[in-house]
């Protein structure tokens, strides 16, 4: 997970606290809000071949990964740890138009303990329809990513880990936002750069004792979403040269890409489209996603597409969702397939209750496989 350095905040709070002596307000308004989740899980069924990943001398497989971005892994017994986690929010708004705001993330990451600065970053209202914000926010590659951490936002326990499992969710930089209503659609569009470079990245610590970094320069990307009435629909594009680096004897050495033959980095896409439908009480939820980093590296193509219909406060959900997974060459080495059943309840308007059924399938495409099942229970809420 990318971090905020300690001195990266005390600039920024040396930034806030000057901006706030020099009159830019008279008065600094304050507020806050939080969110967080408590889930339990279980693998309850296993079939088929250990493939070491997750890391069996770490975990005691048979396994089931929830969430590959954050190292979060479920064993053949109960767990709160993890997914579980906690966050607060604050805002400091200096007038109606320039605001910062700082969010702090609690949770246990690749098995241990872990809190971190997820977001800090200015907004200033350039007018009514465009904002400019700069400093660390969350990385808006799918539907989900922006707000995945409040599993209360959504209707599973945990996002698909299928499509969301990637080892960079934030970045610094700076984005320009632009929000309006065309026609009776309304319209939000955001530009962006920046910059990533993840230490120790829980993704990697799934199957690597060794200290891995990620590193994403000259990103760019844009996003586009569209609401009408029931209707949601978001396309997504993000470019950058990635590299990764691990920890060895001489130190930090690049690993992928292979340096003797692309360079210091490689080039990377990544693009998504989501279709989302809220009519009456049915609910659609899909998106799409391809990942291309060949010939460096290889490529994957995901979905996932669920469908459930509201009955007061309960709403069950039947959800599958797929990876597959490309070579740098182009030719197919995995399939990864999951199954899942779940239902909610609404407790209040802040706090809900959940349960969730999954079945994961990894296909190596070699005449060997292994399943998967696992039961979760969780309670979200936000304040």
């Amino acid at each position: 997970m990318g971090k905020l350095k300690a001195v990266g905040l005390c600039r920024a709070i040396a930034l806030l606290g000057f901006v706030s002596i020099t009159g830019v307000s008279q008065a600094v308004d304050f507020t806050y809000s939080g969110f967080g989740n408590l889930t339990a899980g279980k693998v309850f069924s296993a079939t088929g071949l250990e493939v070491g990943f997750p890391d069996n001398s770490k975990w005691k497989c048979p396994c089931y990964i929830a969430d590959y971005s954050h190292g979060s892994v479920y064993e053949s017994r109960w767990s709160f740890k993890p997914e579980s986690r906690l966050g607060l929010q604050g805002n400091l708004s200096f007038n109606d138009d320039f605001s910062f705001t700082g969010q702090l993330m609690a949770r246990h990451a690749a098995g241990d303990a872990d809190l971190a600065v997820e977001q800090a970053y200015f907004s200033y209202n350039l007018s009514p329809k465009f904002t400019l914000q700069v400093g660390r926010k969350r990385l808006p590659l799918f539907f989900y990513s922006d707000f995945q951490d409040v599993a209360f936002a959504y209707n599973w326990a945990r996002v698909p880990p299928d499509v969301y499992g990637w080892p960079v969710v934030n970045y610094n930089g700076a984005n320009l936002t632009y929000r309006d209503d065309i026609s009776g659609w309304a319209v939000k569009s955001t530009v962006y750069f920046g910059q990533e470079h993840s230490k120790e990245v829980p993704i990697a610590k799934l199957s690597d004792p060794s200290r891995v970094d990620v590193e994403w320069d000259n990103m760019y990307g844009v996003d586009l979403e569209l609401n009408r009435d029931w209707f949601t629909m978001r396309a997504a594009v993000n470019k950058s040269k990635q590299r990764r680096l691990r920890l060895g004897p001489n130190g930090l050495e690049q690993f992928s890409p292979d340096p003797a033959v692309f360079g210091k980095s490689s080039p990377q896409t990544y693009s998504s489209l989501s279709l989302n439908v809220d009519r009456d009480e049915f609910v659609v939820r899909s998106e799409f996603s391809r990942v291309n980093a060949a010939p460096a590296r290889g490529s994957y193509r995901g979905y996932l597409i669920g469908a459930g219909y509201r009955f007061g406060n309960f709403l069950p959900m039947f959800t599958v969702s797929r990876l597959n997974a490309y070579g740098s060459t182009g030719k197919p080495e995995e399939v990864d397939r999951n199954v899942g059943i779940s239902l909610r309840y609404q407790l209040s308007d802040n706090s809900a209750l959940k349960f969730q059924l999954d079945r994961s399938r990894w296909d190596f495409l070699n005449g060997t496989d292994n399943t998967r099942k696992l039961a979760t229970v969780s309670y979200d809420f936000t304040f």
